[in-house]
């Protein structure tokens, strides 16, 4: 950790775009590496030349204020410089999974009435049709900014993607002219996400850029740093997630850290970048520690560069941390694995367990400009500390509402107004807060189900199953039963060092469920599976086990 207080920073303001935020660090620390991205490094003046060259191209081909630009790209320089220029001319910055089939992709543009899409040139192919949907697409390659070698192999290796107009290439944007001026708002739209919303329907959820900024301005907080100079954080979240969007990319950037970009996860690449002393904060999703800690090398000295990481965004099991903080202790690395909380209605980060202020059997403490309670979710009583409810969050970071949803009652349905007329989302999440404003996580509301009447929550069934280090992965789901109401049904992967046989493991599992949790939530069934199904952002797909 920065324990020299003359290179303590200052945070961010919120009130300004998030181009002025990158603006302000360009400015300040020119020749500080903003990007690294397959061992080539980029200065921070190089940055703000290509995201001013991006947004007078933006604005040449007719993007305007308010205009809605798609983004379809996995983190990779290209990226970055248009997420800013966008946001550099006011336009709207649509950012959609790198991996939308042709379907939803045109069911996005459509809903959203968009008319500019950026795509990796690979893709082009693939979403060449949209053209006669009225769309204009232009492309982007992951190898641009790489060596003419590796641009070299790239092409060659994709010939029979390649097979694309100049006029649609974004790296003619790269030969530009530079535009300086910029939009100061910073309270209005600028950024579409799309999730599953709180109900667990797709929604479309608009963010400002005073919410990013927020969360930005905690991120020396949350890490424990005093300056994110000659730091690099793991930006291997696509920009789609929230997470990835505001603490993998603009936090850092906001700060006058290094982003470490990754288009796909290399445990071999990020474990090289450790050793180097090039990567030192880690964010990611519970598969992806997994990873890290399955691979031999990732282990001894060179992890005393490591100065925390954070995981959320799924189910995270108590074994993992154990795991992963026992590995850092063996090297006697700093390093702890700290789990956090959010939702993307929030830029994805409201609470997390820190350096400093953490507690056990929580997902972290709220943030400083973050506020929260607990609710009834059916009287929509305010509840005391410690008793159970629905948990709600307000403050600086929230949405500014959803958006294009036939629901015209949707954001009154979403948001909870106290007496004091603050507005708060209700996250669906069943939990407490205790006086000290740290969060308990139970589980979702949707995901309670009743067995002869009493409560059962998955999350905790899952929770007593992954206190085996031979349980790899786990999944609790209700199935509807006449005779009991709901019956659970219990999905493990084992881990592959697992040397007993599975109905030693079934009988064990099943045993610390009972002793912990009681006779009710004993799974009626235990299915082991090769592999656990999972969402496009990681988590797993307890929907497609139902």
């Amino acid at each position: 950790m920065v324990k020299n207080m003359k290179d303590k920073m200052t945070p961010c303001k919120k009130e300004q775009s998030i181009y002025e935020a990158i603006l302000t660090s360009s400015q300040k620390y020119p020749n500080s590496n903003a990007l690294r991205y397959f061992g080539k490094t980029f200065k921070y003046k190089k940055v703000i030349k290509r995201i001013n060259q991006f947004a007078y191209s933006l604005n040449k081909i007719g993007v305007k204020k308010d205009d809605v630009v798609t983004i379809c790209l996995p983190n990779i320089p290209d990226a970055v410089y248009l997420l800013y220029a966008i946001n550099q001319i006011g336009a709207i910055a649509n950012i959609v999974h790198p991996l939308f089939t042709y379907e939803q992709m045109e069911e996005n543009l459509m809903m959203i009435q968009c008319k500019l899409l950026f795509c990796l040139d690979t893709d082009y192919q693939k979403f060449l049709p949209l053209k006669d949907k009225g769309v204009t697409i232009y492309t982007c390659s992951p190898a641009s900014e790489l060596s003419f070698i590796k641009r070299f192999f790239y092409n060659k290796k994709n010939k029979d993607k390649l097979e694309i107009k100049s006029e649609h290439k974004a790296q003619d944007f790269y030969k530009s002219d530079v535009l300086t001026d910029f939009d100061k708002r910073y309270k209005n739209d600028a950024f579409y996400l799309h999730s599953g919303g709180t109900s667990g329907k797709a929604k479309t959820i608009a963010l400002s850029s005073f919410a990013l900024n927020a969360v930005a301005t905690n991120s020396l907080w949350i890490t424990g740093l005093d300056s994110f100079k000659k730091k690099g954080i793991l930006a291997v979240l696509p920009m789609f997630h929230g997470f990835g969007l505001c603490m993998g990319i603009h936090a850092f950037l906001a700060h006058g850290g290094t982003d470490v970009l990754m288009p796909k996860f290399s445990r071999y690449q990020a474990v090289n970048y450790i050793k180097k002393n090039q990567l030192h904060i880690l964010l990611g999703v519970p598969v992806l520690y997994e990873a890290l800690l399955s691979k031999n090398n990732f282990r001894g000295r060179k992890l005393r560069h490591l100065v925390v990481a954070f995981v959320g965004g799924d189910y995270v099991s108590p074994a993992l941390c154990e795991r992963f903080n026992i590995r850092m202790e063996k090297a006697k690395s700093e390093c702890r694995l700290r789990e956090g909380y959010g939702l993307t209605e929030v830029v994805n980060v409201c609470a997390v367990n820190t350096y400093k202020y953490h507690k056990a059997g929580t997902v972290g403490v709220l943030l400083p400009n973050v506020k929260g309670l607990i609710i009834n979710p059916e009287t929509k009583e305010i509840l005391k500390p410690h008793e159970e409810g629905e948990i709600c969050i307000g403050g600086e970071t929230i949405m500014n509402g959803y958006r294009f949803n036939d629901d015209k009652d949707i954001n009154d349905k979403t948001f909870f107004i106290d007496k004091n007329g603050d507005k708060y989302v209700r996250t669906g999440d069943f939990g407490t807060i205790d006086e000290e404003r740290f969060i308990v996580f139970k589980t979702r509301l949707k995901r309670i189900v009743k067995v002869n009447g009493i409560p059962v929550f998955p999350s905790m069934i899952e929770d007593a199953a992954t206190s085996f280090n031979f349980v790899y992965e786990v999944c609790a789901v209700g199935e509807e039963d006449e005779k009991h109401g709901h019956i659970i049904r219990l999905y493990v992967m084992l881990s592959k060092t697992y040397k007993g046989t599975k109905e030693e493991a079934k009988e064990k599992i099943v045993d610390r469920i009972v002793s912990r949790l009681g006779i009710y939530s004993k799974p009626k069934e235990v299915i082991f599976l090769d592999k656990m199904p999972h969402t496009v952002v990681g988590k797993i797909d307890y929907k497609q086990l139902q």
